[in-house]
């Protein structure tokens, strides 16, 4: 019998409460490192009609390598160098494992994934990546979460809502360096200077890290990231920031992100496969429990290959 699926709000409490027991510690960098090739300690069986959906290069090429950019708790980078952990980078070890498959994880700088992508450089993706418009005319998303944003600010920042885009206006906002959030943000400075407000100046950093960092350090006003990743780093940094809802931003579908050629569209099924057959049994709902309060799971995967918009929602 299915199960029901929880499609409410972020609930931004019990995602702060549940990351902060996470013992790993992001690192602050996001330069390029190896880890292990192996899955998790406990990872799902092989299901053998949905390994055979695999085309045959990758079955005989046995493991994925597969890019990400430090992003807790999507992605955690373990200080002391072990291997990467988080809610995506699990979900990408059961999802392989179903189809019979081993997984190298590169930790990458963000704004580099999508082009080594399509260099042939790495299989795939993961990362709480959005599947927008942009992305999905050059790389093929299989979905299996939904997303959406929030404004980290100091604690004792003015900035205590944004119920309308315009709230912003005057500020100074950070994101990742070609990613949705300083798209958003980038937006938000047209919408302030079309209303004759403020200006909103933006600032993009080559890694997450550097975000929350400008913030701490106050060369920012605010940071425009995931709700999963304010929470946790509100939970690393206890008292030091506070979480901005933005009611208006964006929902976006996330998922494993593969790279465009011959095999895409044979390789994609099978992932949408073994997405479903780990949906079904619990088994991603098990991981965003642990990682991410148990937020974000979609009924069923779907395959995102066309210039078709990945998100649900306007802002």
């Amino acid at each position: 019998m299915k199960r029901l699926r929880d499609s409410r709000p972020v609930r931004f409490g019990a995602i702060a409460a549940s990351v902060a027991v996470i013992g790993s510690t992001a690192a602050c960098g996001s330069s390029t490192t190896d880890s292990s090739t192996t899955a998790a300690d406990e990872v799902s069986k092989k299901v053998d009609a949905i390994a055979a959906l695999v085309p045959k290069s990758i079955a005989d090429k046995g493991t994925l390598t597969i890019a990400a950019a430090t992003y807790p708790p999507a992605v955690i980078e373990p200080a002391d160098g072990a291997t990467p952990t988080g809610w995506d980078i699990e979900n990408v070890r059961q999802i392989a494992a179903v189809l019979g498959l081993k997984v190298n994880i590169k930790i990458a700088p963000f704004n580099g994934i999508v082009a080594g992508l399509q260099a042939g450089r790495y299989d795939g993706a993961t990362g709480e990546i959005y599947a927008t418009s942009e992305r999905t005319a050059v790389v093929t998303f299989v979905t299996n979460h939904s997303s959406s944003d929030a404004l980290m600010v100091p604690a004792g920042s003015e900035i205590t809502s944004a119920a309308a885009e315009t709230d912003l206006c005057g500020h100074t906002l950070a994101a990742s360096l070609g990613s949705a959030e300083a798209a958003l943000a980038a937006k938000l400075a047209d919408k302030c200077k079309s209303a004759g407000k403020g200006a909103i100046t933006v600032k993009t950093f080559d890694s997450q890290a550097n975000v929350n960092l400008a913030l701490r350090g106050g060369r920012v006003d605010a940071a425009v990231s995931s709700a999963s990743q304010v929470a946790y780093v509100m939970s690393q940094a206890k008292g030091q920031f506070k979480l901005v809802e933005l009611p208006w931003a964006p929902k976006y579908k996330t998922g494993f992100v593969l790279a465009r050629n011959s095999d895409t569209e044979k390789f994609a099924q099978a992932i949408q496969a073994a997405t479903d057959h780990l949906i079904e049994n619990g088994e991603l709902q098990k991981i965003l429990d642990k990682f991410n309060a148990g937020q974000g799971l979609i009924e069923k995967a779907e395959i995102l290959s066309s210039a078709a918009d990945g998100s649900t929602g306007s802002n």
